[in-house]
């Protein structure tokens, strides 16, 4: 199953995911960062680096 990263409204726009993302999916509108997901990998570094625990993962089935 394919996993979808969201970043729901606890961000604190602290920037770490930002930072962490290697493929910089993470972008700030509204005051609030954003993943994009067709440049996301789902490879998890932005969940792990959130320190205010602001990023669920849903899995997709397909």
């Amino acid at each position: 199953m394919k996993k979808k990263f969201i970043i729901d409204n606890g961000c604190k726009l602290c920037d770490a995911c930002y930072w962490a993302c290697p493929q910089k999916a993470i972008y700030v509108e509204n005051d609030q960062c954003h993943i994009d997901q067709e440049k996301c990998i789902n490879c998890g570094i932005c969940y792990q680096n959130c320190a205010n625990e602001a990023i669920s993962i849903y899995e997709i089935k397909k």
